[in-house]
């Protein structure tokens, strides 16, 4: 059994997500402000498990942490950025929350201090001061 099979199966290394000034290439896409864990990493690479795929990325494109984060990641989309949402009730506008437990992106209302997820019903504080 190989080291990364044997990390799938005993839960992650630790947790990544794409830092807010990388645009990595990868398929799929990790999306800004979501965490993935970590199964496998080395000196210059990181391979994150993006809903059951593997992705391997550059080591300095990615924030690591030993823990899950609890807390909701902040967003903001660059102006420029594509909005296929937009002027749909799917659209969050440019500064949104991503949910620490599913990923769900989540619509937030002025600067509120906390939110809880549509989707699994995660509870946390909106970390303004952390952006994704």
């Amino acid at each position: 059994m190989s080291t990364t099979t044997s990390s799938m199966e005993s839960g992650p290394l630790a947790w990544g997500r794409v830092w807010p000034v990388s645009r990595p290439v990868a398929d799929p896409m990790p999306r800004h402000g979501a965490w993935y864990p970590i199964r496998n990493k080395g000196e210059t690479r990181v391979v994150l498990d993006v809903h059951g795929q593997r992705v391997a990325l550059p080591i300095e494109q990615v924030e690591v942490r030993d823990q899950r984060p609890d807390r909701f990641t902040v967003v903001h989309r660059v102006a420029t950025q594509p909005n296929p949402a937009q002027g749909t009730r799917q659209d969050l506008g440019r500064v949104y929350a991503v949910c620490p437990s599913c990923t769900q992106r989540v619509r937030l209302f002025g600067q509120q201090e906390r939110t809880e997820c549509p989707a699994c019903r995660h509870k946390g504080v909106v970390a303004w001061w952390e952006t994704g």
